[in-house]
């Protein structure tokens, strides 16, 4: 394992680097029509047929998808705070709708706050993620005025490019330096420079205080690489209490619990705390998150809890087939609490 795999891991999350071949649909194109099966939520609606100041964020997302899991609450705020200027978000997924339905109704429909629409055979993808070179998700179009304005990450500038185009400048200005500092971010974790990281994650908390992922980086690079438990305490216990970001929670958790990073630093307790949120703001339908609180009962020495909460991840992934390639990692979880609990360990 690298030295820094995790805090760089999770700087990703605001420094995404990834660079995309352009094809048939490149920036300054007219937008594709939008060939959609269903309208999941909101109301339906045409980027390609918008006027001169309508301005459109088309986002392709899937359920399995943790980076775009990481964006939803991002898009979100950026719909709600947008939305009195004509900027309208879809979020575009090629599952079906059931499976996309499932997801919301297991915690993430009062997150998802913005149009959710599923992809007819394929043929938006094909329109926009293909015929622009887009190679992954989650990917973010811009349009405004029918045209294509910016192509990109949703965690790497696209505040700035609605900003820009519908003319909010006081916000434009905050997000380029939030991008700035993000980059400064990325130099410092590359360079090991912890003190400058902490402080550049501090004053980009200040600009966004509702980006939880700066707190599990702080987290990290205290508990992990300065090694200072007194303030890590501190600092996990107020990203547990102040985020409700159940990805974020949970992948604390499970790095506390697994990472040998944590060997000298873990806090069984702070995991449990964070793991038994996340499941909590995920209504008990997520069988990962399960497994990660189970994990954290099991090394915490309730290994009863453990078994209650591992039989009810199994459950679900025998129920719900979108969590079925869980499953025997699951039970093998689950066999080896049972022989600690029979042989008394």
């Amino acid at each position: 394992m690298k030295k820094t795999s995790i805090v760089l891991a999770l700087a990703c999350a605001f420094a995404w680097c990834g660079v995309a071949k352009a094809e048939d649909l490149e920036v300054g194109g007219k937008a594709p029509a939008l060939s959609i099966d269903k309208w999941i939520k909101g109301e339906s609606v045409d980027p390609a047929k918008g006027g001169a100041d309508d301005v459109y964020v088309v986002e392709f997302w899937a359920t399995w998808c943790g980076p775009c899991k990481v964006s939803i609450p991002h898009l979100s705020e950026m719909q709600k705070h947008f939305k009195s200027k004509k900027v309208t978000f879809i979020g575009v997924s090629n599952e079906k709708a059931d499976v996309v339905k499932k997801f919301l109704d297991g915690g993430w429909d009062s997150k998802m706050e913005y149009t959710v629409a599923i992809d007819k055979d394929n043929k938006t993808s094909e329109d926009w993620m293909e015929a622009s070179g887009q190679q992954g998700i989650p990917t973010a179009f811009v349009v405004k005025g029918g045209k294509i304005k910016w192509i990109g990450h949703p965690m790497n500038g696209l505040d700035l490019e609605v900003a820009e185009a519908c003319g909010d400048k006081e916000y434009a200005a905050k997000a380029k330096e939030f991008k700035e500092l993000s980059g400064k971010l990325g130099e410092a974790l590359e360079e090991e420079n912890w003190d400058s990281a902490i402080k550049t994650i501090d004053k980009m908390a200040a600009l966004k205080p509702d980006q939880g992922r700066l707190g599990l980086t702080k987290y990290m690079i205290l508990a992990t690489k300065k090694k200072d438990k007194s303030a890590a305490s501190k600092a996990g216990a107020e990203f547990v209490k102040n985020t409700d970001d159940a990805q974020s929670l949970n992948e604390l958790a499970w790095n506390m619990l697994t990472e040998d990073e944590f060997e000298d630093a873990r806090d069984i307790k702070l995991a449990e705390s964070a793991a038994k949120k996340a499941m909590e703001l995920t209504k008990e339908k997520d069988p990962a998150i399960m497994d990660t609180y189970a994990r954290a009962l099991a090394d915490g020495g309730d290994l009863k809890g453990a078994i209650q909460w591992q039989k009810k991840a199994v459950e679900l992934c025998k129920s719900d087939k979108q969590f079925r390639q869980f499953r025997e990692d699951l039970e093998k979880a689950l066999e080896d609490y049972e022989a600690r609990m029979s042989k008394g360990i």
